[in-house]
């Protein structure tokens, strides 16, 4: 027994030896590579056109919102020698003035210039024409997903276009598919716990425009409608996961027919009212087709384990005198809009009363704004 022990003694012994005498190894990690993120198109639209430049973030950040890069000088350029200066109107955020507005048959590129003198430009797009949505349309589907608690309805009306392709051939085409539903909320109820009372107090942010007071029999409060609440009805705008591409070189007589654009979700909250589908068709070149493409391949196959590398991306955009990398996509585009309504009565059952939400629609929905859409 004693020769045992002796044995794993001298055998720890000599394992911790030779662990000390292993050096351990130091390097230096590079830094994250400097990465000028730049995204924007000009359009046949009578509208201000947007460029946003960012810089990208490093995985281990604190924050997924990309650092933007201010006080940027951004001019746009036509084919005719026409250039226009970008206005900054927020961090990062650079908007035209309606100077120059974009014409089909003629070509755009942007030039970038920052603070420290770095400078990027991006090559000449080619404004193509567009053709038409001619149809959308929605089918019901059932859908159950299985929860910890059992089966879940999560049934959806999958949405879908035909349209043409537009004139000539090789038309590259993106469909653009936003969805929006109309909700009503009642902030004034909003309330907190108070730990050393069995009721709740009333805090009612201020764009419900209710004040509390003190109740007159001199115990509790009471909520007085002051002003009107600005914050209890939105439209909320639920986009595209993905882009929606493709090309006339795979249809016959320049006609896409049974496109799937979109899926809406069903429930008593997107159908508390209507719900408004909205699809742009946007003319793009071969160049913004293949940026895009890509883009759509890392969103879709992002969790497919087995799916080849799709690229890495690109874009037109080159830096002129810098060594930071650059990615990012100036285009021009035609656009044309359809629109159509699912009806709350469309819904082949019927659904319950959507529940009180005692917040402001602003808080409580991603994307929401108190703007009504044109086409509501």
């Amino acid at each position: 027994m004693t020769r045992k022990i002796t044995y794993r003694f001298i055998w720890l012994m000599s394992l911790m030896a030779m662990i000390g005498c292993v050096e351990p190894i130091e390097f230096d990690v590079p830094p994250a590579e400097s990465l000028i993120i730049i995204e924007g198109y000009i359009s046949n639209e009578d509208a201000a056109y947007t460029v946003s430049i960012s810089r990208a973030i490093p995985i281990s950040a604190d924050s997924l919102e990309r650092p933007p890069v201010e006080n940027a000088r951004v001019r746009l350029y036509d084919d005719l020698n026409n250039i226009e200066d970008f206005s900054e109107t927020s961090p990062g955020i650079y908007e035209t003035g309606g100077a120059i507005q974009g014409e089909v048959g003629r070509s755009y590129y942007i030039r970038i210039e920052l603070e420290d003198g770095s400078v990027f430009e991006s090559e000449p797009e080619l404004m193509k024409p567009v053709g038409n949505v001619e149809e959308i349309r929605y089918e019901f589907e059932a859908r159950t997903e299985e929860e910890f608690f059992g089966d879940v309805n999560q049934d959806v009306f999958n949405v879908y276009i035909d349209s043409d392709a537009g004139p000539g051939i090789g038309n590259y085409v993106r469909w653009r598919y936003n969805g929006v539903f109309r909700i009503v909320t009642d902030p004034k109820l909003k309330v907190e716990r108070v730990p050393w009372s069995n009721l709740p107090r009333p805090i009612p942010p201020s764009c419900s425009g209710v004040r509390i007071a003190g109740h007159p029999s001199g115990s509790g409060y009471i909520l007085l409608q002051e002003r009107p609440c600005t914050c209890c009805e939105c439209w909320v705008s639920q986009p595209e996961a993905a882009p929606q591409l493709s090309d006339d070189l795979l249809i016959a007589d320049s006609q896409f027919n049974n496109i799937k654009v979109g899926e809406v979700p069903i429930s008593n909250i997107t159908f508390f009212d209507k719900y408004l589908i909205e699809v742009e068709q946007m003319s793009m070149t071969q160049t913004a087709y293949e940026f895009f493409k890509l883009i759509r391949i890392q969103k879709t196959e992002a969790s497919n384990i087995f799916q080849p590398p799709s690229g890495e991306l690109i874009g037109n955009i080159k830096a002129l005198n810098s060594e930071d990398r650059v990615v990012g996509l100036f285009w021009a585009t035609a656009i044309s809009k359809q629109t159509a309504f699912i009806q709350r009565s469309d819904v082949p059952y019927p659904l319950t009363d959507t529940e009180t939400i005692p917040e402001s629609c602003l808080v409580y929905f991603d994307n929401a704004t108190t703007t009504k859409p044109d086409a509501w």
